[in-house]
């Protein structure tokens, strides 16, 4: 939602090198307090992941960085104990750069509701272990989802993610898009403060750039955690692809960035090799879990399957249009039909954008703005769809309905009705009218209103704008950042906000309880709670993570560089290296032929530790086999180019 958003545009150091023109590096150096990668995990850097569980099966997800291009085999095992005395499960999996080095593994067989703990092996080393743990299949008493959603890596630090890695009651977590953004180093949320810029330095545009930008973000130490300790079920929201997108195109793609469909093929591509999503025919996200007789988990995707353009205005003569779609007739009705056939006693809706209708008439407007033409990227914006949705709820007297929502960056919790202006229909004190439920989360670390415009202004106008002029809203918060438990009984649906105590620009920053809103069964309007809800009864062994309190591992001289990917390879002119430093040193990278012939020199300086993408053209090279050397004073590092 950053079209309608003034943005803060810094420049951060990306620069030409002195001699040559023709190559260009570029550099995101972290914090002292942190290493741009953990020698330790060496070759799993990136931790280890699982996904997408069922009552007897559940994705399992790490990745590989090789020494060289080959295939490799890389083992797993899956078992009942942290100690892997009791292997239920083993197998093989054989990954190589077409997948980008990844591995995704679905092992199936397993017990319902059941935490397991899994590893792989590779090149004569082990991972860390995951946790993980399958959906039930008959009863359950009690159910925890975390919500999350935005994470922008050079906004801030994501400490709410060390939080849920703590956490040993959670089912899954629902993951409700922008896992990563799309922007340049000094663009949509960058700051100063932080110093955290993105890698690649440019807006990702192609396969290479988007598989760079998935690995900075999963180098992170504090999502690397959360995953390693839960099961993800995610989607994707725009940023994965480029803001505001639609199914043809996206705010921020312009003509000269390419063809669409080019980019949104090599985003996919990204998405499904990096994120631990089950694999289908056609790479769709929207799909539906059955957690027992408790809960359906239904994933939408309204961003990128057949969303129409949005319109500019909330005037448009068209914003009223029954063909203007966010879901195409296919997934609407596959929605329906799961509403409708569900048995379940709640029915959890993972929805990228705000859902509720807004009632933005007659509000103030300080700073200028058409209010109602900032939201036309959510489902105020296509109203046809969203009614239909609600009276098809409504209709077919279909209670429980839980819309859990990203997006927006901030807190918001609304009644669903169809008629939130009409005192006669719906009453705001009693719940009378309403039908169903949404909670909003906040985001893990991408800029809300205030940090957007640089004050509290706009963030109090938003405020007013939700609370004042919408009767079924009952909670925002437009400053603070975290996530969102959701807790399941048979009883009643709890939502409890957690947010940082010291905002997502303060490392490693404690969280406390915000606020928690509550339905209880068959009744589909909010309350508030007095206190957050009760831990599960059974708490989890944690997966064993070394490095959890370490912050600088101990680096020796043999480890020190990573070479995390060379992108494409083979080649037909340009090349692009990603590396990184543990400490600072000086370093030379140097492209050689396969006689030991020197070809260029591509850098010579010295580099204080951090990540960096290298990129240069050597199109006029005959085919043939060359060498990359990186070298340092303490060792060196050879990957091998092949150019077609």
């Amino acid at each position: 939602m950053t079209k309608y958003i003034s943005l803060l545009i810094l420049i951060f150091g990306a620069f030409n090198v002195a001699f040559t023109q023709d190559v260009e590096l570029n550099i995101n150096s972290r914090a002292n307090d942190t290493l741009s990668f953990d020698p330790s995990l060496e070759p799993f850097y990136h931790g280890v992941a699982s996904g997408d569980p069922l009552s007897d099966a559940v994705i399992i997800w790490t990745r590989v960085t090789p020494t060289q291009d080959e295939t490799i085999a890389v083992d797993w095992q899956m078992a009942t104990d942290t100690a892997f005395a009791n292997i239920i499960a083993n197998g093989t999996f054989m990954t190589d750069e077409s997948r980008d080095y990844t591995v995704k593994m679905d092992v199936t067989g397993l017990d319902a509701a059941t935490t397991y703990y899994y590893r792989f092996s590779a090149l004569g080393k082990t991972s860390i272990a995951g946790r993980t743990r399958t959906a039930p299949s008959g009863n359950s008493e009690h159910l925890k989802f975390a919500i999350a959603s935005c994470n922008n890596y050079q906004s801030g630090y994501f400490s709410a993610f060390g939080h849920l890695a703590k956490r040993n009651d959670i089912d899954a977590v629902l993951h409700l898009g922008d896992f990563i953004y799309e922007y340049q180093t000094g663009g949509y949320g960058y700051t100063e403060e932080v110093g955290r810029g993105h890698q690649p330095d440019h807006e990702i545009l192609e396969l290479s750039d988007y598989r760079i930008r998935y690995s900075y973000y999963r180098l992170d130490a504090h999502l690397r955690r959360a995953m390693q300790q839960h099961p993800f079920i995610l989607i994707w929201d725009d940023h994965e692809i480029a803001n505001d997108a639609w199914v043809n195109g996206a705010n921020n793609h312009t003509p000269n960035e390419g063809d669409y469909s080019n980019r949104k093929s090599a985003a996919v591509q990204a998405f499904f090799e990096w994120i631990p999503i089950r694999d289908n025919a056609t790479q769709t996200v929207y799909r539906n879990f059955s957690y027992g007789d408790m809960a359906d988990v239904i994933m939408l995707d309204t961003r990128h399957e057949a969303r129409s353009i949005q319109v500019d205005s909330f005037d448009a003569p068209n914003i009223n249009d029954p063909d203007r779609y966010l879901l195409g007739p296919t997934q609407m009705q596959w929605f329906k039909d799961g509403l409708s056939n569900s048995t379940a006693q709640w029915k959890v809706v993972g929805n990228q954008v705000v859902f509720a209708e807004l009632l933005l008439e007659g509000a103030g407007d300080p700073l200028g703005l058409e209010a109602r033409n900032l939201f036309l990227d959510t489902w105020f914006g296509y109203p046809a769809k969203r009614d239909e949705i609600v009276n098809h709820i409504s209709s077919n007297n279909i209670d429980n309905v839980l819309f859990m929502t990203g997006d927006v960056h901030i807190s918001l919790a609304f009644d669903i009705t169809s008629t939130p202006a009409d005192s006669t229909l719906y009453n705001p004190d009693t719940g009378m009218g309403s039908v169903a439920v949404e909670c909003a989360t906040c985001s893990i670390s991408s800029d809300n209103y205030d940090e957007n415009f640089g004050s509290e202004i706009i963030a109090n106008f938003i405020r007013d704008l939700f609370g004042g002029a919408n009767p079924h809203n009952k909670h925002i918060e437009t400053t603070k950042h975290g996530y969102v438990i959701l807790d399941l009984t048979t009883t009643k649906a709890q939502m409890d906000f957690y947010y940082l105590d010291d905002g997502m620009r303060v490392p490693n920053s404690a969280e406390s309880f915000g606020v928690g809103l509550y339905t209880n069964h068959n009744e589909n309007y909010l309350n508030p709670a007095t206190s957050p809800a009760p831990p599960k009864a059974i708490q989890e062994i944690p997966a064993p993570d070394p490095t959890a309190d370490v912050m600088i591992p101990v680096v020796s001289p043999d480890d020190d560089i990573l070479v995390l990917s060379v992108y494409p390879n083979p080649y037909h002119d340009r090349v692009t290296l990603h590396y990184a430093l543990a400490r600072t040193q000086d370093i030379q990278i140097s492209l050689y032929n396969v006689s030991g012939q020197l070809i260029k020199n591509l850098y010579n300086d010295r580099q204080i530790a951090g990540n960096y993408d290298l990129r240069f053209t050597a199109a006029g090279l005959p085919s043939g086999i060359y060498f990359l050397h990186l070298n340092t004073k303490e060792g060196s590092v050879v990957r091998k180019l092949l150019k077609e």
